[in-house]
């Protein structure tokens, strides 16, 4: 890695994290050169806008959320599905900013009308690819229940799943049944559910 990605990738990494402390509507390119320590005629070296920043970042996240994602192989397949979906309960404990720059993100691509997001789709199809394997371990050694449609189960379940912890990590409390249950629990009860229609009793 040369001198000039390091750089970049420096610039990108301070700029999720103040997008994940902020907004990422409320940062500034003048925010994000002041956090790196240079000018702003130094940050377009780097970077021609501030919406290749933000997809930039929006690509590093997804790359690191496909990291935690990664199946280690161990178990039945009903282990494998089980770890998958706890992954979403871990990184809300651990890491909320992520849902709630996702969250953001989401609103800033139909806010600024982008349709170019083929680098990021690609990513997140190694979240299907991993749910995939371990389901079909999962008939093969009889943990787990086949579901009629996959593609629709899956997809349902994920997007419950982000959409939950996107809701919980970005809201605060509203109105008082906000305060009436544990943010984490809901989010372990919503994966419970899911993995009880999975499991093969």
């Amino acid at each position: 890695m040369g001198i000039k990605d390091v750089r970049r990738n420096t610039i990108i990494e301070r700029a999720i994290k103040l997008f994940c402390e902020n907004s990422i509507m409320e940062i500034k390119i003048k925010d994000v050169a002041e956090a790196c320590n240079i000018g702003e005629a130094t940050f377009y070296r780097y970077f021609s806008r501030r919406r290749a920043l933000v997809m930039a970042c929006a690509l590093k996240l997804s790359e690191r959320m496909c990291e935690l994602f990664e199946d280690d192989l161990g178990g039945t397949g009903f282990d494998r599905l089980s770890r998958f979906y706890y992954r979403f309960y871990e990184i809300f404990g651990d890491h909320a900013e992520y849902y709630r720059f996702l969250s953001e993100f989401d609103a800033y691509c139909l806010n600024k009308d982008i349709t170019d997001l083929d680098q990021y789709s690609d990513n997140l199809d190694v979240f299907k690819e991993r749910f995939v394997a371990a389901y079909k371990a999962g008939l093969e050694d009889g943990s787990v229940r086949k579901v009629w449609d996959l593609d629709l189960f899956y997809y349902s379940t994920t997007h419950a799943m982000l959409s939950l912890c996107k809701k919980l990590a970005t809201e605060s409390h509203i109105v008082r049944q906000d305060d009436l249950t544990d943010k984490r629990q809901e989010v372990r009860l919503v994966i419970e559910v899911i993995l009880n229609s999975l499991k093969n009793a």
